[in-house]
């Protein structure tokens, strides 16, 4: 009886192991790097795959940006529409957003999962937008993730 249960053992865990896709991508041996092992069941890699669709769709996180403008009223948008070109022209390498959720115009940059990580841009923005502020975002877009092989 301890023979069989160790067999079954045995295919099961080579099963499990004749995955292909994320889990196998990341168990591959690459010279010069670490080895990473992954014991899963069957399903957890559709799991995954799902979930990852799930955020793609969602189109962010939750995280942090910086606020440079919030305002409403009759020059809500012009004043938005200024800050954010100040912006621009003074951190070409960043993004801005411009939204309206009603009554307010906003201008937000960065995308931080961290609220520390927004310190070091918030330090420079302070010179050229002094009310600026670290806001919660729910829809802060990050990085794709890559699978290093």
């Amino acid at each position: 009886m301890r023979s069989v249960v160790c067999l079954l053992c045995i295919i099961i865990s080579s099963a499990i192991y004749a995955q292909k896709g994320l889990v196998s991508s990341l168990q591959e041996k690459q010279e010069g790097q670490g080895v990473i092992t992954i014991y899963d069941e069957d399903g957890i890699e559709e799991l995954v795959n799902i979930q990852v669709e799930v955020n793609k769709r969602m189109g962010g996180v939750d995280g942090f940006r910086i606020q440079l403008y919030s305002g409403s009223g009759p020059t809500g948008k012009k004043k938005a529409l200024q800050v954010k070109s100040k912006f621009l022209h003074n951190f070409a390498e960043y993004d801005a957003d411009m939204s309206f959720t009603s009554p307010f115009w906003r201008v937000r940059v960065g995308n931080y999962r961290h609220k520390h990580e927004a310190l070091p841009l918030l330090t420079e923005l302070r010179k050229f937008f002094p009310n600026c502020y670290i806001v919660k975002d729910g829809n802060v877009k990050m990085n794709k993730f890559e699978v290093i092989n």
